[in-house]
């Protein structure tokens, strides 16, 4: 990385129209373009997610707000003509912008997948000495734990984005959401938009093109990528076989119990190593990069949270549908999944729940200091599926002291009282819109 080439990424930048954006629904607090507070902001995400385009949304608020676009040095650390770099580099940025401008106002900084850089925390330390405005992106979520710890602890506010909600693809095909919208004329293609949704995820680039072939080979990229760059390589990893095994079990059975012994087990039994800890490492890793997510049952003796199996949620249902063939046998945990991704997107607390007897709640949620439980199933049309779900959901409130539950299915609607609780059944694609 040299201060020539700085200067032509900085340049370029402000000579380029950004593209052309609709703001995303994140839980963001856009006063902070305003007081200057002296707080890193940090945006983390899983790779294609959507994280630059947001840099891009908010540097456009900037602009309304009178702020010129030479006030701003954007950097994408993805980009190979800076590529390598050393943290003790990065001060070549400020070198190369204060000798592009003469200004007396500190520019804001926005840095994008500054992980890529090893030692960057100092670097965006000094700044924050300083009193610059930084703005960084990664795709780990270690940028929450060591990586910050060492350097950033109590100066950052950490912002999460996913790929788009329902929502957000309803609002990216140019339909306003509004309240009666689901009983207009443009119900058919919600509806349709919804089935499009169900199976290809919401990844912004896939969201765009039409063609499911060509989605398939971008989906397999992106796998690809987290593998060998996010995984493999960042962590290491000698053995990507046993790795990649792994990542395919996991997406065979999304929205399922994951008992760590069974899989040691299992891949003991077809000639291939794999220790518990060993095991526990990667999926550390594997939460790291946003592939996908473990969740716990729901006990106030945090070893009982650790020794019971856990629920493996995947990042995108689109990763699930396309690589692995089983989309038509899976539906009810794609159904389920998508039900976590929302939950995931709120930034609630999620559990899984196991009644006394045995019975399994699939979402215990802690929403405004409010307890809420979600069953989710696909088809409630067989009189003994609907009476097993419900019977487990109605133990669960008895047992948490909740009146009232949630039952998310396909296409289901309807007002279910059985004693003192209420439950509220309703189809996925009202409750992504409206819940």
């Amino acid at each position: 990385m040299t201060k020539e080439t700085l200067k032509i990424v900085i340049k370029e930048f402000h000579e380029s129209p950004l593209p052309e954006l609709f703001d995303r629904e994140v839980q963001f607090d856009y006063s902070i373009l305003d007081s200057r507070i002296n707080k890193v902001i940090t945006i983390i995400g899983p790779r294609r997610a959507g994280k630059t385009y947001f840099l891009f949304q908010l540097i456009k608020r900037l602009l309304k707000k009178k702020c010129h676009i030479t006030d701003i040095i954007f950097i994408n650390f993805e980009d190979e003509r800076i590529l390598p770099a050393e943290g003790q580099e990065l001060q070549y940025i400020l070198d190369a912008y204060h000798e592009l401008y003469e200004k007396e106002n500190l520019p804001f900084v926005f840095l994008d997948e500054i992980q890529n850089i090893t030692g960057w925390e100092k670097f965006v330390r000094r700044l924050n000495d300083k009193g610059y405005p930084v703005f960084i992106t990664g795709s780990n979520s270690r940028m929450l734990g060591s990586e910050i710890a060492t350097s950033l602890r109590g100066r950052t506010l950490v912002y999460e984005i996913f790929p788009f909600s329902f929502r957000e693809v309803i609002s990216a095909k140019g339909i306003k959401i509004s309240k009666n919208v689901l009983y207009g004329k443009m119900r058919h293609r919600i509806l349709s938009f919804y089935e499009d949704y169900f199976f290809s995820g919401g990844y912004p680039e896939i969201s765009l093109i039409e063609d499911k072939r060509v989605r398939g080979r971008i989906i397999q990229d992106y796998f690809n990528t987290v593998f060998y760059r996010d995984l493999v390589d960042r962590y290491r990893i000698k053995n990507s076989e046993l790795l990649r095994q792994l990542l395919n079990t996991l997406m065979m059975n999304i929205s399922t119990m994951i008992s760590f012994s069974k899989i040691e087990n299992d891949f003991k039994s077809r000639g291939m190593k794999l220790s518990r800890a060993t095991l526990s490492t990667f999926a550390g890793y594997i939460e790291e990069t946003f592939f996908g997510f473990f969740v716990e049952m729901y006990s106030e003796s945090v070893r009982k949270r650790q020794v019971n199996p856990k629920k493996f949620y995947i990042i995108d249902p689109g990763i699930h549908n396309y690589l692995t063939f089983r989309f038509s046998e899976n539906k009810g945990r794609v159904l389920e999944n998508l039900v976590f991704l929302e939950l995931k997107r709120r930034g609630v607390p999620i559990f899984y729940y196991k009644t006394a007897s045995g019975h399994e709640v699939d979402f215990l949620v802690h929403d405004k200091g409010v307890w809420n439980m979600i069953q989710v199933c696909y088809d409630l049309s067989n009189i003994e599926t609907f009476n097993r779900e419900k019977k487990a959901l109605i133990y669960g409130l008895n047992e948490v002291g909740i009146d009232t539950g949630t039952i998310i299915t396909d296409n289901e609607k309807r007002l279910e009282q059985s004693g003192k609780f209420k439950l509220n059944i309703i189809p996925v694609w009202e409750w992504l819109l409206y819940s």
